[in-house]
């Protein structure tokens, strides 16, 4: 797949304004207008609020963009607050600027033969598909969307999905709510669709189980994959990915996520 769209800009973003949306699960809504116009579903951000301390956080951290409104130039990133960075993000005061480096990587393409789309995310892997079924919402696609979380209070609200599909289900690992279960246990039957596509985006393991129940029922399936990245451009080579069926070569064998993805064909990822 191709690199970045277009080349990225690099200027602050003021913070409207953080949300808690879920237990721990926090949205932030940037006024970028540059970023705005330009960013597509599976692009991501590098931002930078200002370091609590001496030192951290020192590094951007990537940020995949869960939404956008041009008119208003505003950019949203849906975050879990698990460690320094996304901490000192979500108690960012409101009206204060943060560096800004995108939108980066590349896009997910459109399902093929203008079937169904359909979505498959767990955790906070969400972000970018909620991005990507307004989109194709938008442009009057079929959108299903299959979410997972460890419990209920683990789940994003319904009116964060609704703009995203029409028909959208739930599973949790503990059973607390939709189906008692992993989000893949929903997959098989969902892949009964009209020409189904299918993206995913969450932890590793559900996105390999993803790829091989798509490659088993010959199903094109598109990844987002989600890595620490430093740079966020290339340079650092800290997200790389093994290339399936390339060997040990040791020019070809590897892919950074940041330039050469984040989405990839799910078939040519060494899950």
């Amino acid at each position: 797949m191709t690199a970045q769209l277009r080349p990225p800009v690099d200027a602050p973003a003021r913070l409207r304004e953080t949300v808690e949306v879920a237990a721990g699960f926090f949205l932030s809504r940037l006024e970028v207008p540059e970023a705005a116009l330009e960013a597509h579903p599976g692009q991501f951000l590098q931002l930078q609020p200002r370091p609590a301390g001496p030192l951290s956080p020192y590094l951007r951290t990537p940020m995949s963009v869960a939404g956008v409104d041009a008119a208003e130039g505003t950019v949203d990133v849906l975050y879990d607050r698990v460690g320094p960075k996304t901490r000192v993000l979500s108690l960012v005061p409101e009206g204060e600027a943060i560096g800004c480096l995108g939108p980066l990587g590349n896009r997910f393409p459109l399902p093929e033969g203008g079937g169904t789309a359909v979505l498959v995310g767990g955790g906070i892997g969400l972000p970018p598909l909620l991005f990507l079924g307004r989109r194709l919402g938008a442009e009057g696609r079929q959108v299903l969307l299959l979410a997972g979380a460890r419990s209920a209070d683990r789940h994003l609200p319904e009116e964060l999905f609704h703009p995203a599909a029409a028909c959208f289900l739930r599973a949790t690992d503990d059973g607390s709510l939709g189906h008692p279960g992993r989000v893949t246990d929903l997959l098989v039957e969902a892949l009964a669709a009209p020409k189904p596509t299918v993206y995913t985006c969450g932890p590793h393991p559900m996105m390999a189980s993803v790829a091989r129940i798509c490659a088993d029922h010959e199903v094109r399936c598109y990844a987002s994959l989600e890595e620490y990245m430093a740079c966020g451009f290339g340079v650092c080579v800290g997200c790389v990915v093994g290339r399936a069926g390339i060997g040990l070569d040791p020019y070809h064998r590897y892919s950074r996520i940041c330039v050469d993805g984040p989405v990839y064909d799910a078939r040519t990822v060494e899950w």
